[in-house]
């Protein structure tokens, strides 16, 4: 866990066990009072599992494949070379059918 996600859960244990309002525990995380209300629910739901972000380890959904990035470099460095990022992506689509 973050360090930041670390602090969450300590504040959510002392807003449970009732030593800190809801008011005071949205003001020390930085969130508004909605936002610690869903925090507060995934909290009781998942326990602390429940705070860490969902997307934690995925590969983000537009990344390029390896062997594309490799066929672009490759072609950047030994075609192509000297061309501005603009041009590039252009004449990648024209002469390569390599659209980016």
């Amino acid at each position: 866990m973050t360090k930041d996600e670390l602090k969450r859960v300590k504040v959510l244990e002392r807003v449970t066990s009732g030593s800190m309002t809801n008011a005071e525990a949205a003001a020390s995380l930085g969130v508004t009072a909605r936002q610690l209300r869903r925090l507060k629910a995934s909290y009781k739901q998942a326990g602390e599992q429940g705070l860490i972000h969902g997307n934690r380890g995925r590969k983000p959904a537009r990344t390029l494949r390896e062997d594309f990035k490799r066929e672009v470099l490759y072609l950047y460095g030994e075609k192509y070379y000297g061309s501005n990022f603009c041009h590039y992506s252009e004449l990648l689509e024209e002469h390569e059918k390599l659209k980016i």
